[in-house]
């Protein structure tokens, strides 16, 4: 039995419907009556101590939050050339001398291309560091760091595997590019063409498979015909048409997750409209300053919850403001039970937030009268955060000077 609810009979015939909904209702209430007080602390923390000592935070460290965004930086674009620098090696069956010197040429490449080039040479890269990352988790080892945003650029680290895109033409660089940009309908329409459709098909198939591309050769072979399909599987050998077949399932089971995604998305949309709609503060016009700070406080827990695409976060804020705007009269007796269960959850779950703040730097922080314990122990963090980064970045720039070292000493 969930604590401060009364006992729910299963025996209809045995209560009073009345009494029921109204002890349901008393319960709600003086949950509702603790869960504002603690949204209240919480809110207070989060809008006036911890931005206090962020912003002291921020100008006391600020020498060192910098040194250490670019030591981030440089960590990030080291580790990650070290990704791909190993798989080249590996897939190439060379040392990392040569994979090195393989790389550098690849760079030359793209500074040297116009800006489709540059596309398949991005597009290449990416799916090298995806299969790297995954090669990395099936054998244990520690995963390197997603590249997230716009792709690392050799150019700071110097100047590739087998070459695979050097011997694309610049016609088919640019049939490559504008395939990826279309949809699915008109990919099937330039592929229904007489005669050039199947051209079009063997050719931008075979530019897919050099590039490592699976998603644009399941495409190709969704939108294809299938005498395309049989024709070109005719003289395949068998363990080239098992791995074909394996892609196109692959991107087919892709397919269905991204449709079922997108199920989701949209539901999340419409709970958010809803809510919006009730609380977003151009909608708080000729109301009390008490609704108006409730509604803020909703709102902004509206958005974090849209923010981490948690639906079930947004259902919960939609029943709570229901349940506090006494809009639950409608419901069932079973309905107004659920949302007593979820009243009680949200109650638990402030309790806990508010615990997790008092251990915060932040807690109190306004009403502090000395900030030496906080900078040394801000202080002992910075360490414990850039130390191991910096000991790492010196062990990459020394393998990169060997590198460099080894490939001049070749060129002379």
């Amino acid at each position: 039995m969930v604590k401060g609810l009364p006992l729910m009979h299963h025996d209809v015939s045995l209560t009073d419907d009345q009494n029921i909904r109204k002890d349901l209702f008393f319960a709600s209430s003086n949950l509702l009556k603790k869960i504002r007080q603690l949204e209240k602390d919480h809110t207070d923390f989060l809008l006036w101590d911890q931005i206090l000592y962020q912003d002291w935070y921020n100008l006391t460290f600020r020498d060192e939050l910098q040194a250490g965004e670019l030591l981030e930086k440089r960590h990030k674009v080291l580790t990650t050339f070290q990704v791909h620098l190993k798989y080249v090696a590996n897939t190439s069956n060379v040392p990392l001398e040569r994979a090195y010197c393989m790389l550098k040429e690849e760079e030359s490449q793209y500074q040297a291309g116009d800006d489709v080039w540059k596309f398949v040479i991005d597009k290449l890269r990416k799916n090298r560091f995806d299969t790297a990352t995954r090669s990395s988790a099936v054998a244990g080892e520690p995963l390197p760091i997603p590249e997230d945003g716009p792709a690392i650029n050799f150019a700071e680290i110097f100047f590739k595997d087998d070459s695979a895109l050097s011997g694309l033409r610049r016609r088919a660089r640019s049939v490559y590019h504008y395939l990826n940009d279309i949809d699915d309908g008109m990919m099937a329409r330039h592929l229904s063409v007489p005669m050039a459709g199947y051209q079009l098909f063997k050719e931008t198939f075979q530019i897919a498979m050099k590039c490592g591309d699976w998603k644009l050769l399941g495409r190709l072979w969704k939108a294809a015909d299938p005498a395309y399909q049989q024709r070109y599987l005719r003289n395949m050998p068998v363990h080239l048409k098992d791995f074909l077949q394996q892609i196109i399932a692959e991107n087919a089971s892709e397919e269905a997750l991204e449709k079922e995604q997108a199920e989701a998305e949209s539901l999340l949309r419409t709970t958010y409209r809803k809510l919006a709609r009730l609380l977003h503060p151009d909608k708080q016009i000729g109301v009390s300053k008490e609704h108006q700070d409730w509604a803020s406080i909703k709102w902004q827990r509206v958005q974090a919850a849209y923010k981490a695409q948690d639906h079930d976060a947004l259902k919960r804020i939609e029943l709570l403001c229901m349940a506090e705007l006494g809009q639950l009269n409608d419901l069932t007796t079973d309905e107004i039970y659920q949302s007593s269960l979820v009243l009680n959850e949200e109650y638990e779950a402030l309790k806990r937030n508010l615990k997790a703040c008092r251990k915060h730097p932040a807690w109190k922080f306004s009403s502090r009268r000395s900030y030496e314990t906080l900078k040394k122990q801000a202080r002992l963090e910075l360490e414990k955060r850039f130390g191991p980064l910096e000991a790492e970045v010196h062990m990459l720039e020394s393998l990169l000077k060997m590198l460099s070292a080894a490939e001049k000493q070749a060129v002379h």
